[in-house]
């Protein structure tokens, strides 16, 4: 019985059908196969954005100078937000008047910036474990986000805050701070936020986090237990350029208000739109809550904002 034999032309033609065929399959397989930046990123922005949505992701463009340009219009003018080149440099956001507010995390390795994703830009590794990604959002604000990725990954992120010269934090009640700076002549105005910490574990259960003030260094804690799911996603949020949102006055202001009546104490002309009008129109709520801030020792606040007015009392950072 003969062997067939296979024709050499035959075996040429196959191995070039092979050869092709591995050729298209490299070609076809994602970028991010062999664990390349490009594919980390589009992994570790998925991660975020499922924590965040994307439905407030500003668009954005990007440049030599930034990995990711934002501007924004607010009712307080119009906002940019700059997600730095690389993971050493400042989130920034600047106000139509070039003031800004920075915020950076320290002791990160030199990482380059890729936005991937919906337009979250990451930085991939960026500490043991840790990635850290920033959305510039459509509100005028932007949100640093840290995610750690197994239990290795510090529990403890430190931001340097920049601010603005004469602009300090005060605590905000609820977890966050709000960026004050007096207005010329007139009463201590909100220019600001770092809005309250959250965090979120791999399947979206809430994970206790907090702040707390370290010089100029705004330090986050994330506390993680046996039930933790990883990766956790953790944010800070900065806004800037806002002024529709809280006056606080000092012991001092609050006092002159309580004894001679909140038109008579302060111009209503050092006040900016709307709060003016509506301090002037609600002077008697206004005397009558500084005089039991007054009487406890306390300081006097308003908050305003769409009409709102709602005058209250503070103490953390009154003086």
């Amino acid at each position: 019985m003969r062997t067939a034999r296979r024709s050499p032309v035959r075996s040429v033609i196959s191995g070039l059908s092979l050869a092709t065929a591995l050729a298209l399959l490299g070609a076809a397989a994602p970028a991010y196969a062999d664990g390349s930046s490009t594919g980390k990123a589009v992994h570790a922005a998925s991660v975020v954005e499922k924590a965040t949505g994307t439905g407030d992701v500003a668009p954005s463009v990007s440049s030599p100078e930034a990995a990711a340009k934002a501007t924004t219009g607010t009712a307080a003018g119009s906002v940019t937000v700059v997600a730095p080149r690389a993971s050493t440099g400042d989130v920034k956001a600047t106000a139509s008047d070039g003031s800004s507010l920075g915020l950076k995390l320290t002791g990160t390795k030199d990482v380059t910036g890729v936005k991937a994703g919906s337009g979250t830009v990451v930085y991939s590794e960026v500490a043991k474990s840790t990635d850290l990604a920033v959305q510039p959002t459509t509100d005028g604000g932007a949100r640093t986000l840290v995610t750690l990725k197994d239990g290795s990954a510090s529990t403890e992120q430190r931001f340097a805050v920049n601010l603005p010269e004469g602009a300090r934090l005060i605590p905000d009640g609820n977890g966050g701070y709000g960026v004050i700076k007096s207005a010329d002549g007139g009463a201590t105005m909100t220019v600001g936020a770092i809005e309250a910490p959250w965090a979120k574990d791999a399947h979206g259960k809430p994970v206790a986090t907090s702040y707390k003030l370290d010089g100029n260094q705004l330090v986050q804690h994330v506390e993680i237990n046996k039930g933790t799911a990883f990766p956790v996603v953790a944010d800070p949020k900065i806004t800037w350029g806002n002024v529709t949102g809280t006056a606080y006055f000092t012991k001092s202001e609050t006092k002159n208000i309580a004894i001679y009546g909140a038109t008579a104490a302060l111009s209503v002309g050092l006040l900016p739109p709307p709060l003016n009008v509506l301090y002037q129109v609600n002077a008697a709520l206004v005397t009558a809550k500084a005089a039991e801030a007054r009487s406890d020792d306390y300081c006097l606040k308003i908050k305003f904002a769409a009409g709102i007015f709602v005058p209250g009392v503070y103490s953390n950072g009154c003086n």
